[in-house]
């Protein structure tokens, strides 16, 4: 089953803790605590692949690797490892917090959703001619924490549509040998099923209900048909 919208909350790392630490066999040196890491970011990168977002469908929280913390002897901690979302081309990705969107538009495109934390400063950083010897140190800042609503936006040559149960499953099956579910009751497409018959992409939308609310019908329409080139209306004639 293709998804093609679904929410998520990704957590950006946390910064990791600046050191206070000293040398304690050259004391003249003074401080020598690091600074901590930065915590890792959550990007998206395009794929080809039209059923990426699955990977979303149990899992809704998504969080990078916190920064190391600061150390002795100037050592800095290490940075959190980001974390890559595969999402496919052509997914619009709504900062639900922000009020802001962006789409992956390329393969090997890469998006910002939410970025780390900076590492806290360590008491070296403090150190002054009148203040050698600093205690002080920083903590690390947390990363950034969105909800975002992910949409793709299906890419199709040809969309059929038309009411539930009139044969759209049947005719993209014969066309594309595709194994889209087919049986003699309404609504057995839940979400759009793709195939390819030559070079030409077909989508099989979900059927229009009769007698949902005109916003309702308009929405659903408009998100899964916007970026077909084509419509085909299917119908299907009662037998007297």
């Amino acid at each position: 089953m293709l998804i093609d919208e679904v929410k998520i909350k990704v957590i950006a790392g946390h910064g990791g803790r600046g050191a206070s630490a000293f040398n304690r066999a050259m004391m003249s040196l003074g401080p020598v605590g690091g600074s901590g890491g930065r915590g890792g970011s959550i990007y998206t990168e395009g794929v080809s692949d039209l059923s990426a977002l699955s990977q979303f469908r149990h899992k809704k929280v998504f969080s990078a690797e916190n920064g190391m913390h600061g150390r002795d002897q100037f050592r800095d901690g290490n940075d959190g490892k980001d974390l890559i979302l595969k999402v496919p081309v052509g997914t619009v990705m709504y900062n639900l917090s922000l009020k802001k969107n962006s789409e992956v538009s390329k393969i090997g495109e890469r998006l910002l959703l939410a970025k780390g934390g900076n590492g806290g400063k360590g008491n070296y950083h403090f150190r002054s001619p009148t203040n050698t010897s600093p205690t002080e140190f920083q903590l690390g800042l947390p990363g950034e924490e969105f909800e975002f609503l992910l949409e793709l936006k299906l890419i199709a040559d040809v969309g059929f549509v038309g009411f539930p149960n009139v044969g759209k499953s049947s005719l993209l099956n014969a066309l594309t040998r595709a194994s889209s579910k087919v049986a003699n009751y309404p609504f057995t497409t839940l979400e759009p099923n793709l195939g390819v018959y030559y070079e030409l992409i077909l989508a099989d939308i979900p059927g229009l209900i009769e007698g949902s609310s005109l916003a309702h019908i308009i929405r659903s329409f408009w998100k899964r048909t916007n970026t077909c080139f084509c419509l085909k209306a299917i119908r299907c004639r009662k037998k007297k």
